[in-house]
């Protein structure tokens, strides 16, 4: 049966999380403690859950314009609020309804201005240790049903994906992570793309990252599996999920 519609990576690999039980049968809880306890604390300033909790604007809204801010930062430029809001929106419209707000308090505004300064401070150190620079939205290629996309942040040939969250990473955010590196590593074999060697989800509000070695991260995941039976049997899930 012909698929109807598309579902972008990131939906896939967060609503959808039974197709990743076959194929990554060992992405547990406990593996998930175990990389989570194995990250890098930043050197930048935590932000306070305090100081979140003191915000009008909804979480979502919130992390967005940080993560607009931190964008203009690594660009070079001034923060302006008006393309900020803009960024935002686009950015939540991409998985939710969202509307521009009416206004941002001031204390919102230093909240979100935090988090791009931690954002942009981050990736520049990474970038810094790579020698390279940062590039925003990597594509990240589709497959069968799943559209092409669009990654938060690529360092040569590193992806970050940036998660500002109170808790951990979560499971979700590994298998968002993974599945990225999976659609590149179909589109290598395909010669339509190049596959991602490493990983990092990084989360400005708490200033913690982890990195990943595919490689190394997969073995453990997959229960040994090669890439090519990973592949294989990932192929197979989406097609008797064909009529979604």
């Amino acid at each position: 049966m012909a698929c109807k519609t598309a579902f972008d990576p990131r939906t896939v690999a967060r609503e959808i999380p039974g197709l990743f039980d076959a194929v990554f049968p060992r992405l547990t809880p406990g593996v998930v403690s175990t990389f989570n306890r194995d990250g890098y604390q930043c050197g930048c300033d935590p932000v306070s859950s305090e100081d979140v909790a003191a915000c009008v604007l909804q979480h979502a809204m919130l992390f967005e314009l940080g993560f607009a801010v931190g964008e203009i930062l690594l660009s070079g430029q001034t923060v302006d609020w008006n393309t900020c809001m803009v960024r935002a929106v686009e950015r939540q419209r991409r998985y939710f309804d969202a509307q521009i707000p009416d206004v941002v308090p001031a204390h919102d505004r230093g909240v979100a201005e935090h988090v791009g300064e931690n954002l942009a401070i981050m990736l520049q150190e990474l970038g810094s240790a790579k020698q390279c620079g940062v590039i925003t939205g990597p594509v990240i290629p589709g497959f069968q049903w799943i559209a092409s996309g669009r990654g938060d942040f690529a360092i040569d040939r590193t992806l970050v994906e940036v998660k500002c969250t109170a808790k951990n990473f979560s499971a979700a955010d590994y298998r968002q992570l993974t599945i990225y590196w999976l659609l590149s590593y179909i589109a290598a074999i395909e010669g339509s793309g190049n596959e991602w060697p490493d990983g990092i989800l990084l989360n400005p509000r708490s200033g913690r990252y982890v990195t990943l070695r595919f490689d190394e991260f997969l073995r453990i995941v997959s229960s040994g599996n090669t890439k090519v039976d990973i592949v294989s049997r990932f192929a197979s899930m989406l097609g008797t999920r064909s009529g979604i």
